[in-house]
């Protein structure tokens, strides 16, 4: 009887043919750019598991209190990033960079957040966002009521909350009728309004 119970359970499964189980061992690799990459070239069934997007997330919410700082960025005539890390982790410096045509025009960096960069461009008259990782970049008119050659002015982008597709830019400066009134506007890139 209890013999014929041990021929009737299913054989354990080796640690690594578990997919669940590999994926937690995969999740706790450390969070250095070459982690992912590399362990995707181990085989095909390791490069679907760091590949999938529900992975990606879980893997971005265990190391998202101790990610590696990158690099940084420098404002000339353009925005130049700057590594921070040696190789294989070492991201090229071309890769994050963005450079503005126009030499003698006003570029001022206005913010990021959420991944992306908001950049007032002056010739122009245009606010950029630009997200370094995909290298997309929107333009925005800046609206006609702002004076933006005899005043600041000071912005902001945002994603909303699990929406990796739309942002929203904030822009607080000056009127241009009046020094002393305040204008701000919102724009969505959903609707795209103003």
């Amino acid at each position: 009887n209890s013999n014929s119970r041990r021929h009737s359970l299913p054989a354990a499964v080796p640690p690594l043919e578990d997919d669940n189980l590999l994926s937690e061992i995969l999740l706790r690799l450390p969070p250095q750019p070459s982690s992912l990459p590399r362990a995707s070239l181990v085989c095909k069934r390791w490069r679907g598991l760091v590949s999938d997007p529900g992975f990606c997330r879980r893997f971005r919410r265990h190391h998202r209190r101790n990610p590696p700082l990158l690099g940084f960025f420098q404002v000339d005539h353009g925005l130049s990033f700057t590594p921070s890390l040696k190789a294989p982790d070492r991201v090229s410096p071309e890769r994050f960079s963005l450079q503005h045509e126009g030499r003698g025009d006003r570029f001022a960096p206005l913010g990021r957040r959420h991944g992306l960069a908001l950049i007032f461009l002056g010739k122009p008259l245009q606010l950029l966002v630009w997200d370094p990782v995909t290298g997309d970049q929107h333009r925005i008119a800046v609206p006609p009521r702002f004076d933006m050659k005899r005043s600041p002015v000071s912005g902001a982008v945002l994603r909303a909350a699990g929406d990796a597709h739309h942002f929203h830019v904030a822009l607080v400066g000056n009127s241009e009728r009046q020094i002393t009134q305040a204008v701000a506007c919102f724009y969505s890139s959903e609707t795209g309004i103003i």
